[in-house]
């Protein structure tokens, strides 16, 4: 496989998928659950319709949890994996989504675009960004839904904003006439960092003040103690679905315990969790199955794990 360097600010830029193309598009970007807010300027508002207090509470308390609002934009905050949430008009779906990498102690970009792999350097000015010194490899796909789209975004993009939403970032790239590109997404999850008491189990409530699990968002590991015995696993964090989490590779001691049925119960429901809720005030994390079944619920300590 040969690859080749192409330079953005030639804006013109052939790959064996097509041709980076500079005309500016004005079509907005789709999205099932997110809208970027600065996107749309709607004049008029829609009656307010009655409706009882209970549904009222029930709609501030919704509206509270997944209000969007800009984000300072940082180094930081921009550092990490990118999944490609939309490109134009087109909305991504699947396991294997197209994503951006940016690593800011190097600053450099890591793409894939659906098809082929890009890297290159990357100045970031405010909310002004420029990438440079691109490489592509040139492989064909047939199949590659997005490839024209999400090179076109990282040819013509002059700056980007982002927006939190509940507990993700979306990054949004526009052109020179404020024309939405792309839209990507990855998890803010800084809040799981720390120690987490077990306080139940699917509908069990557990009083063992030794059930504990430790999150260590930085190396992806789960240190747990339930009851008198260890275990130890990894975090998978899927960037292209929403509130993802799940636990791999899980080890346990097998010490016989008091509490062995409801350990066992606690591994099960690792076993299964696939996505996670927290409360208002980030002291709850509650872990869900594939079916959004409640199987595991965590209280946020300030203590720090142990394992002993």
């Amino acid at each position: 496989m040969t690859i080749y360097s192409f330079i953005l600010s030639t804006v013109l830029t052939i790959s064996s998928c097509g041709i980076f193309n500079t005309t500016n598009n004005s079509s907005s970007i789709s999205g099932e659950n997110y809208q970027e807010e600065s996107i749309t300027n709607n004049t008029s508002q829609p009656k307010e319709k009655k409706t009882t207090k209970n549904k009222k509470k029930k709609e501030q308390h919704s509206e509270s949890n997944n209000s969007t609002h800009e984000m300072i934009l940082s180094s930081s905050i921009l550092n990490g994996k990118w999944v490609v949430y939309s490109a134009k008009d087109k909305t991504t779906a699947g396991d294997e989504r197209p994503y951006l990498i940016f690593d800011e102690a190097t600053k450099a970009m890591y793409a894939n675009n659906g098809c082929n792999t890009l890297n290159a350097e990357y100045k970031l000015n405010n909310s002004y960004i420029e990438f440079s010194n691109v490489l592509s490899t040139q492989r064909y796909c047939h199949d590659a839904q997005y490839e024209l789209e999400i090179n076109d975004a990282i040819a013509n993009v002059k700056y980007i904003k982002i927006n939190e939403k509940g507990s993700e970032y979306y990054l949004t790239f526009y052109n020179s006439t404020n024309q939405p590109l792309m839209v990507l997404r990855k998890p803010n999850l800084e809040f799981i960092n720390g120690t987490w008491k077990i306080t139940k189990v699917n509908s069990t409530h557990c009083k063992n003040k030794n059930f504990e699990l430790a999150l260590d968002l930085e190396d992806l590991k789960v240190h747990g103690r339930v009851g008198c015995n260890i275990v130890n696993g990894s975090l998978l964090l899927d960037a292209s679905k929403p509130n993802s989490i799940m636990f791999l590779d899980l080890i346990s001691t097998m010490m016989s315990c008091p509490d062995l049925a409801i350990e066992s119960e606690i591994l099960i429901a690792l076993e299964k969790a696939e996505s996670y809720k927290k409360s208002k005030d980030s002291k709850t994390l509650t872990l869900y199955d594939k079916d959004n079944n409640a199987v595991l619920e965590l209280l946020n300590t300030t203590e720090k794990y142990s394992q002993k």
